[in-house]
């Protein structure tokens, strides 16, 4: 069973990893005047995402806010739907660990607005918890098949 339960977290945790990389990349005019600047560091993805956290305009911050609620609904509907029992714990569990990475991100690279850093916090928790009441609910009124 805790292979199972280990396999749904991964499997929400990429769900929710894709969507919300996509979502960073999904607006190229973010990057373009990037391009011109970081030349001279080819290959050197840190260093591409430092300077895009420096110069990035207030609307990709309140994008990646954003997708970071999608992708953390949508990976906990995932892991939810995988996991035999505790559907919100695991979703809420998931959140967790999306949190985790976003707090490391924020360490690691600094220059992250205020009002960017406080959202995660809100935003991670109750859209993982979400997806797992999602699925709890579905399941419940029959709308979800619960065989597996």
């Amino acid at each position: 069973m805790w292979v199972r339960n280990t396999l749904a977290i991964l499997a929400g945790l990429a769900v929710a990893m894709t969507l919300i990389m996509l979502a960073i990349t999904a607006n190229k005019v973010w990057f373009d005047e990037l391009d011109n600047i970081v030349l001279s560091q080819k290959g050197d993805v840190f260093y591409y995402w430092q300077s895009v956290i420096k110069q990035a305009p207030t609307n990709f911050f309140i994008a990646l806010l954003v997708s970071c609620g999608v992708g953390a609904t949508i990976g906990g509907v995932v892991t939810a739907y995988l996991v035999e029992n505790a559907r919100q714990a695991y979703a809420l569990f998931l959140g967790l660990i999306l949190f985790l990475m976003a707090v490391a991100d924020i360490i690691i690279f600094t220059d992250h607005p205020t009002w960017y850093e406080i959202g995660l916090f809100i935003i991670f928790f109750p859209f993982s918890w979400l997806g797992g009441k999602i699925v709890d609910e579905l399941m419940k009124n029959k709308l979800m098949p619960n065989d597996k």
